[in-house]
């Protein structure tokens, strides 16, 4: 048993850089709340799967990469466990992150064309006064529809609920969904011709 311990402590110390090497290369671009100890620890065990996995005669010069994949795998696990983010609401966050993101320019620095502070064409009352009549228009449409229809409307184009999150809340299919759908965007489009 000791022989045993000797050997898996001999095999993690000699692997053990390549554990330090993955935590360095991904700390940097991590919040500052995750501490380095964490992802060691993490990536230590999962250096201990990829020894458990592969018996040292097995062993060649492909087990430092496959080492590596099976570590970083386990920091990312241990990552995702401390987050309290669903995957799905993460990647949403960083988009809206990325899109929120603003620069300061001075009016210096923009193009002749560009420096006035308002778009002449964009905001003439006349085409303010057409926005609000086509807005109106718009929502008395919308209250036109039968409830489930509205409903599905205002939850998709309004609040921005996928199709699908809309089926499981209704208790329906996708495809149900997709139908009623289609269905009110039909009847809008005849409600604002009319």
């Amino acid at each position: 048993m000791d022989q045993v311990c000797e050997v898996q402590a001999a095999e993690i110390a000699e692997y053990m850089p390549l554990v330090l090497h993955v935590v360095g290369t991904m700390l940097p671009r991590l919040p500052p709340n995750v501490l380095r100890d964490d992802l060691v620890a993490a990536g230590t065990f999962g250096l201990l799967d990829a020894l458990r996995r592969q018996q040292p005669s097995e062993r060649g010069v492909e087990f430092g990469w496959y080492a590596r994949v099976r570590i970083r795998g386990a920091i990312l696990d241990e990552l995702r466990t401390q987050d309290w983010l669903s995957r799905r609401a993460r990647r949403r966050f960083a988009s809206d992150e990325r899109n929120t993101s603003a620069a300061v320019v001075g009016i210096d620095d923009l193009p002749e064309e560009r420096r006035g502070l308002a778009d002449d064409a964009a905001c003439t009352p006349e085409t303010l006064a057409s926005a609000r009549s086509d807005a109106k228009a718009l929502a008395k449409a919308v209250e036109k529809l039968p409830v489930r229809e509205r409903n599905i409307i205002t939850a998709h184009y309004f609040e921005g609920v996928q199709l699908r999150t809309i089926a499981h809340d209704l208790g329906v299919s996708e495809p149900r969904v997709s139908q009623l759908h289609a269905r009110a965007v039909a009847r809008l489009k005849e409600y604002l011709a009319a």
